[in-house]
This record gives C-alpha cells, sequence and structure tokens, in this order.
C-alpha cells in the first residue's frame, strides 16, 4: 500500500503559490488547523482530504508518494536577484526540488560517467582565477573563445535543463549534484543567451569548487568566486586583456561574438584588468542602463541546446518503452506539466513518440 509522503504535500502547496492559510479557504474538507497538523505529521490524511488536496493542488495521487527528499533552498547554489522575499524563496525552493526528483527517477535506470576536477579552495590555496586555467587545462580546452560551453560541460557529465521559471523570480540559474553524485544545472530559458552562457560558467564554478570542500566559512563570499572563476574561464585574461584597450560601441560587439559573452561581462572584464578606468566604466554602465541594454543587449548569438537530460528521457521512451502517461505519473506530474517542463523544451520528442526506433544501451554517453 503506498503511504503518502508528508513533506510533499507542503511541497506541492508551495509549488502553487498556496500559503496554509489561501489553501485552506479553497478547501471545504480541511482547515487551516488540520493542514498544519497534516504537514507536520500530527494528523493523518483522510481519503476526503486527499482527494481534495489533489484537485486543488492539480498533481495526481502519485505526486504525493514520492519518497524524495526535500531539501531547503540552501542545499542549492543560484544566481538570481529575487526581491527576496519568502513566499518566492519558497516558491523557488519547491520548483528546484520538484526538478530534481524528475531527474532523480530518470537517473534511476541510467548511467553517467562524471569527469570533474572538485577542488577545495581553502585548501589547495588556489584562486578562482587558478581554478579557472586548470579545469581548462583538465578540459583540453583550446586557446580562445569555448565555442560551444553546453556541448563541453555536458561531456563532462554535468546535466543542464533549460526552465520556464515564473516571471516573478528573477533567478538566471540554480546547481545542485543529486544524492546519486550527479551535478544537475537548471538554467532560466528567458534569459539572454549571453548571460545563459555566464551563468552556466558560474554554475560551473559552484559544482568545481563549493559542493565538495564539507562546509564553508561565512566569510567567503562564495558567489563572487563563482563570478570570478566564469570570468576567468569564459576569457582568460592572459589572451584577452589585448583586446580590452580602446573600447567602442563596434569592437565591444566585435568582442561579444567573438568570445561569446556578454557587453557587460566584457566591460566588468577590461575594469577588473585595468584596461578602463573607474570613469571609463562609470560612463559605459550609464550608457548600457540609457540604451536598455541591462536587461536587452544587442548584438545575441546562438547557442546550442542542452543535449544529456533528451538523451535520458528518449532513452525511457525508447529501449524503456514508457509512454508519455507513464513517464508523467512517474514524475507525478499531470500530463499538461509534463509537456510544459519537458517536451516544449526539446520539441523533437513530439515526433521521436510516434518513430520507430532501434532498441539503445542503458548507458548514457554524450
Amino acid at each position: 500500500m503506498n503511504t503518502i509522503n508528508i513533506e510533499r504535500i507542503k511541497l506541492a502547496r508551495e509549488s502553487r503559490g498556496f500559503s496554509q492559510s489561501t489553501l485552506a479557504k479553497e478547501m471545504k474538507s480541511a482547515s487551516q488547523v488540520l493542514l498544519s497538523k497534516i504537514e507536520k505529521g500530527l494528523s493523518n490524511v483522510t481519503d476526503d482530504v486527499f482527494s481534495e488536496l489533489c484537485l486543488i493542488l492539480d498533481y495526481p495521487k502519485e505526486f504525493f508518494y514520492k519518497k524524495h527528499n526535500v531539501y531547503p533552498l540552501k542545499h542549492f547554489y543560484f544566481r538570481k536577484n529575487l526581491g527576496t522575499s519568502m513566499s518566492k524563496a519558497r516558491f523557488l525552493e519547491s520548483q528546484i526540488n520538484i526538478l530534481s526528483g524528475n531527474i532523480c527517477d530518470l537517473l534511476d535506470a541510467v548511467e553517467i560517467e562524471i569527469d570533474l576536477p572538485f577542488t577545495d579552495l581553502h585548501k589547495t590555496g588556489l584562486s578562482p582565477e587558478q581554478m579557472a586555467d586548470r579545469v581548462r587545462e583538465y578540459f583540453k580546452l583550446p586557446k580562445g573563445p569555448i565555442k560551444d560551453l553546453i556541448k563541453v560541460v555536458e561531456e563532462q557529465g554535468i546535466v543542464i535543463h533549460l526552465f520556464d521559471f515564473n516571471s516573478d523570480i528573477k533567478i538566471s540559474g540554480v546547481s545542485y549534484i543529486t544524492p546519486v553524485g550527479i551535478p544537475v544545472m537548471i538554467i532560466n530559458k528567458n534569459i539572454a543567451n549571453s548571460r545563459i552562457i555566464f551563468t552556466i560558467a558560474h554554475e560551473l564554478g559552484h559544482i568545481l569548487m563549493h559542493f565538495k570542500g564539507g562546509i564553508i566559512s561565512e566569510d567567503r563570499n562564495v558567489e563572487n568566486e563563482a563570478d570570478r572563476f566564469a570570468s576567468s574561464f569564459l576569457m582568460p585574461s592572459n589572451e584577452i586583456k589585448s583586446n580590452l584597450y580602446y573600447l567602442t560601441d563596434e569592437k565591444l560587439g566585435d568582442l561579444k561574438r567573438y568570445w561569446k559573452v556578454s557587453i557587460q561581462a566584457l566591460l566588468f572584464k577590461a575594469k577588473d584588468l585595468g584596461t578602463l578606468t573607474q570613469d571609463q566604466y562609470r560612463r559605459w554602465v550609464t550608457k548600457i542602463s540609457y540604451y536598455g541594454w541591462r536587461k536587452q543587449e544587442p548584438l545575441e548569438f546562438e547557442i546550442s541546446e542542452p543535449k544529456l537530460l533528451y538523451k535520458m528521457l528518449k532513452l525511457h521512451f525508447d529501449e524503456l518503452q514508457y509512454s508519455k502517461m507513464e513517464l508523467s505519473t512517474l514524475f507525478g506530474l499531470n500530463a499538461l506539466e509534463f509537456d510544459k517542463i519537458y517536451l516544449q523544451s526539446y520539441s523533437d520528442l513530439h515526433n521521436y513518440l510516434n518513430e520507430d526506433n532501434k532498441v539503445r544501451k542503458l548507458k548514457i554517453s554524450y
């Protein structure tokens, strides 16, 4: 007999933006007093309450049976500007936990090879910039810009998913490591491509520098460390510095297309390397604000689509012979939500579900 996981009642509620009081107002079978006791494990969930929770929160009953742990927001690293209301933080936490559980479900049936140089900066004495240089060498990257960062990162065994975060949540990306040791990045698909690239590099810094070293001192600014890593990883100082003198609009546009980074990242790098004075940098920042480039820069470039999660989904449809409804049930999602989160991100899966395909091995390689 399936047992309801009490933690997932709160998870479902917060993922739909309900407080206990607002959810209670929608329910006929439970008051806020009862909901509070249910979420704390002090009262049982009756059949009537369970049916109404499934209906109002729009989750199938399988969602509430799943045994995945629910982690607090501090368990994850993320590049963000939340506006930090408690409700937004709880909503974000719930979204990440649901996606994390879905990916863990897929990982039960596949094997991903991880090849990453996890490093404790405190023990090694490395700076984020030195770490970035070592990682480029470890990944065997040539000098110059990284032409396809998404492919490079996924080849090392990191799962990337482009997700449609609620527009009220001002987040660029989040990273974590699953209980089975697979690193995952969830990136906001609605931000500009140049910001997606910097965010992936930023989250790579978190994964390599901040997850394997144990408890990190509160004195360390891990967000600053991840930014410094990303900047040096994408734009090695000794390679780009000579390009950052005498900057003009046209030159910044050329550099953006060549290095696959934003104009803002280029200007910050120039300031950091001393090729721009503080006054020059402030004038550029004023100009960027005037033209609205903080939200939408010109000359955005194309990026590749992540492939690893797509292959995991495809394998379940193909070799494991899951139907879309069965995989939705496995995830504890209704069919429309499954489509929105996954099939709309990998549109060719729609056509793939109607094709006959040969059996493939259960080992995932990029």
